[in-house]
């Protein structure tokens, strides 16, 4: 018996080198693809990237700081719990470099660039694990990573979550066939990824996606799903637990702020069957050339992936072993998109979250990545039957320069073809001098229709406007219910400290004279015992004389003659110094939410809902200054679940690639000794 030769240095540096090739590759083709709109000065983000992203992403990076978090802005909807909402995209990790380094709207480009390279990158590792020939993997990666899903949700941030859905796959395929508790864990931390993008619709997708991959593994092998299932549901509960840092405060958003009665609209966003022409001719709806002629929302209808990919997809079905796979990501998903006349619709809408989905079609990246997975494989196929050397290399080569044109180059969803100060930038400097200069402090500012032609939709965010309006994927409901009834009762605008609004009919801005202060005594208190009460008691209520308080609450005995005055405020609290003979309310005109907490001395006081949307604490009599701040009931509790949940992921990644590596080393010993 004999120990073989150790193996030789050069070797092994030669073999890391070919499976970093690859990587280097997608990467260096991604930049490529991305190189105009990350370095041109004529190209910009553009829609929600620039409204809402940018502005959101710009207020985060500029306030962090590990002391003090910024939870709350007075800047939107006469105040907002910002962390809460999950598309600011905080706590994603890939945004983590660019929140560090500032947010412009170039890192905003540069954000979604990187997002493409792990799409790209994902989808190679798991494709690689269907095929052997790895420019056919790389086919399949160009074929999802620069897909048209991509190119038209480049200026939905939260969509490009579906960059992480073939790394959930890859977590759960080498769990199954390599090392379980290792890439089990690096599934929930993956999982949790998805999550915390701020997208939970495109994230609920992802993981119904991983169980129609597995159902692939039971269907063929009949054997072992309890495993199979075991797996899934470890990643599932990890991916929950590490992002709790987002989930509970969204969770208490959507209860404090969503509208009872909102429901989405049944069929919105379904799959269009001609706008599956996209797929062979990415011009089919007008969307490059102009004049869209598709359904509502010109960015959910392009799927060009490539004029090759449908071909090498229907060569792959027919030819390879991972048709069963493939086609379980495509038609499924194919069927639920069709809404209601498919019928698939009515059972995926139990699921959470998809019962208020309003675009079943944004779940197309799952059927992107069958696309790309069935090309991969017939591509092989005709790789292996027609061995021309350069084959492989020209037609990676042909579908690269095939979906850069299409979905970069001439691709007006992809970005702006105009810079970003041209578009949003020189108006929101007009908005700064013109009006949030002069805008006088602790009062705000009005403008119909959310915009007031000043840069980005959630502009007041960037020029530090306090503003009533602003734009959020969670509808603060009882605060739009204050904004609908101020419609036909004008006097709601004085209760809500606005004193200058643009006038519709003059463009100019007026003022408002009998705007009410920020913190005041009303006159008189009338009690709403329902929260529809006080919504029917604003269609009359007049701020200067009385308001209303939601019941029940603490005893009031409400001064007329009582005086208050904002001695020091910051974004996020008030100091607040008062006169009153007897227990009285004081109103603040900012909106209510959980989390607000006011002190008298060390003595917490008790803070009540006020005219539907608004907020009041109830003091005791004297001559007194009570500290009001904000911080986030969730958060703290999020961050703990998070943190513990996150280390024992690492620990069992660790612990389990320890094991692996020892069995790997067993082997290799194994397989050097001749007997």
């Amino acid at each position: 018996m004999k120990e073989s030769a150790a193996p030789v240095p050069g070797v092994v540096a030669s073999h890391r080198m070919n499976r970093l090739a690859a990587p280097v590759a997608l990467g260096a083709c991604v930049m490529v693809f991305y190189w105009v709109p990350m370095t041109s000065s004529s190209a910009s983000i553009q829609w929600d990237a620039a409204d809402v992203h940018y502005p959101m992403q710009k207020y985060f990076s500029d306030r962090f700081s590990p002391r003090q978090l910024p939870f709350w802005t007075p800047y939107v909807l006469a105040g907002y719990p910002l962390l809460a909402n999950p598309e600011v995209g905080a706590w994603y990790p890939p945004n983590w470099p660019f929140l560090l380094a500032g947010i412009t709207p170039r890192a905003i480009q540069l954000e979604l660039a990187f997002n493409a390279f792990l799409a790209c990158l994902g989808a190679y590792l798991l494709i690689s694990r269907h095929v052997e020939n790895r420019m056919a993997a790389i086919v399949g990666a160009f074929a999802y990573g620069l897909s048209g899903f991509f190119a038209g949700h480049a200026s939905h941030m939260s969509q490009f979550t579906a960059a992480m859905f073939p790394w959930l796959l890859v977590a759960y395929r080498r769990a199954i066939d390599i090392a379980s508790v290792r890439y089990t864990a690096f599934g929930g931390l993956v999982g949790a990824a998805l999550i915390l993008a701020g997208s939970g619709q495109a994230a609920v997708y992802s993981f119904l996606g991983l169980g129609l991959y597995a159902f692939a593994d039971w269907w063929r092998e009949r054997q072992g799903w309890l495993r199979n299932v075991a797996i899934i549901g470890f990643m599932l509960a990890g991916a929950l637990a590490c992002a709790a840092i987002q989930l509970l405060p969204a969770q208490e958003l959507a209860g404090n702020f969503s509208r009872a009665a909102d429901s989405s609209t049944i069929g919105e966003g379904v799959l269009h069957p001609g706008s599956l022409m996209t797929l062979v001719a990415p011009d089919w709806l007008g969307a490059i050339s102009g004049g869209f002629k598709g359904p509502s929302g010109i960015t959910q209808f392009y799927f060009y992936s490539g004029l090759f990919v449908l071909p090498l997809a229907v060569i792959g079905a027919v030819k390879s072993g991972v048709r069963l796979p493939g086609l379980l990501l495509i038609v499924p998903p194919v069927w639920y998109m069709l809404g209601p006349a498919g019928g698939l619709y009515y059972l995926g809408t139990l699921a959470p979250i998809l019962h208020k989905s309003r675009g079943p079609v944004e779940g197309w990246f799952l059927v992107a990545l069958g696309l790309a997975l069935l090309a991969a494989a017939g591509g092989e196929w005709i790789f292996a039957r027609w061995r021309f050397p350069y084959l492989p290399v020209l037609v990676a080569g042909l579908l690269f320069m095939d979906v850069w044109y299409w979905n970069s180059l001439g691709n007006p969803l992809a970005y702006a073809h105009a810079s970003f100060d041209e578009l949003y930038g020189s108006s929101e400097e007009t908005g700064r001098i013109r009006v949030a200069m002069n805008q006088p402090q602790l009062t705000r500012f009005y403008a119909p229709g959310d915009r007031a032609s000043m840069g980005p939709m959630l502009h007041p965010l960037d020029v530090k406007l306090e503003a009533i309006y602003g734009s959020w994927l969670l509808d603060p409901g009882p605060y739009r219910d204050y904004l609908d009834a101020m419609e036909r009762n004008l006097k709601l605008r004085d209760g809500l400290n606005v004193s200058r609004f643009m006038n519709v009919a003059t463009g100019r801005i007026d003022e408002n004279g009998s705007v009410r202060p920020r913190a005041y005594f009303p006159k008189a208190v009338v009690d709403a015992t329902s929260l529809a009460d006080s919504r029917r008691a604003l269609e009359t209520l007049d701020p200067a004389a009385s308001c209303v308080v939601l019941s029940p609450h603490p005893f009031i005995r409400q001064d007329p003659e009582a005086a208050a005055l904002v001695d020091s405020f910051g974004e996020q609290w008030y100091r607040i110094h008062y006169h009153a003979v007897s227990p009285s309310l004081l109103k603040v005109s900012a909106a209510w939410y959980p989390g607000w907490r006011a002190d008298l001395g060390g003595k917490p006081l008790p803070i009540v809902r006020v005219d539907h949307a608004l907020m009041g604490v109830i003091v005791p009599a004297g001559d007194n200054e009570i500290a009001l701040s904000f911080y986030s009931n969730r958060f703290g509790s999020g961050l703990a679940i998070s943190l513990v949940s996150g280390f024992l992921l690492l620990v069992c990644m660790r612990g389990g690639r320890s094991a692996h590596h020892k069995k790997r080393k067993k082997r290799r010993r194994s397989e050097r000794m001749v007997w």
